[in-house]
């Protein structure tokens, strides 16, 4: 009996023994499993649109009212919008950053290996941001959509434009920037219909330390349409602004 005992622990030790290296060898490793594991697919392409109404388009002013130095804030008084609707509408020049990312018109984000493009329906403007790593060139000369590079932090797109001309505007309340300016954009897609954007401007030249709004975007079944400036558009678009309240928008 002792004998019969003495055999089957043996036998028993033995299969055990085998199922634990048969586990071994089939289960995945740890770090095989976390390469198997899905990736962030850092996916904003489709068209987009922001949220509100045409009070977004003086979205920064109130956190730069108390940060504008004293020549920006004389030149504010002195020409902003609430003093003259059509001050900013006289022509069909680019809108720039951020300005442009305050209109109540799509945008449409197609992104490829080496860049993500901002395709605007508003004048049909397009910005390119360069995901390949380079930096912003050292002598830059100023232009109407500046430089901008991006990278991802995580599943934030960050996007950063330097070596805007002076021609353009911080928003279209009338806010003025140098060409010192510097924005930086974090989008954010928070769930599959949302996506978010901070925004913080900085230019040391025109205001005494840099500020930051948020806005929501919602994704739409659209393609962008042809807003071309026009005389008769621009026309339309200063109706607009004098009566932003019952401005149209598309929702």
């Amino acid at each position: 009996m002792r004998h019969y005992f003495r055999v089957l622990m043996v036998v028993s030790a033995a299969m055990l023994a085998f199922s634990c290296v048969t586990l071994a060898q089939t289960a995945p490793s740890a770090g095989a499993a976390k390469s198997q594991a899905p990736e962030s697919t850092h996916d904003l392409s489709g068209v987009w649109l922001g949220d509100g109404t045409g009070n977004n388009r003086a979205l920064l002013s109130q956190p730069a009212a108390t940060l504008m130095q004293p020549w920006v804030k004389a030149k504010f008084n002195a020409q902003g919008v609430t003093s003259d609707p059509d001050l900013f509408l006289e022509s069909c020049d680019p809108l720039g950053v951020p300005r442009v990312l305050l209109t109540n018109t799509p945008v449409k984000i197609v992104q490829t290996s080496g860049e993500v493009v901002f395709l605007y329906e508003r004048n049909h403007d397009f910005r390119e941001v360069y995901m390949d790593g380079r930096e912003h060139p050292k002598n830059l000369d100023p232009s109407w959509w500046g430089h901008s590079i991006g990278r991802w932090d995580g599943s934030v797109l960050v996007v950063d434009t330097v070596g805007s001309n002076e021609k353009t505007w911080v928003d279209w309340s009338g806010l003025p920037h140098t060409e010192a300016l510097h924005t930086v954009e974090r989008y954010q897609r928070i769930d599959p219909e949302t996506m978010r954007l901070d925004l913080t401007v900085d230019d040391p030249k025109a205001y005494t330390q840099p500020f930051t709004v948020k806005r929501m975007f919602k994704l739409k079944p659209w393609d962008i349409g042809e807003d071309i400036c026009t005389q008769s558009a621009e026309q339309h678009f200063r109706q607009e602004i004098a009566a932003p309240a019952t401005a149209p928008f598309r929702k």
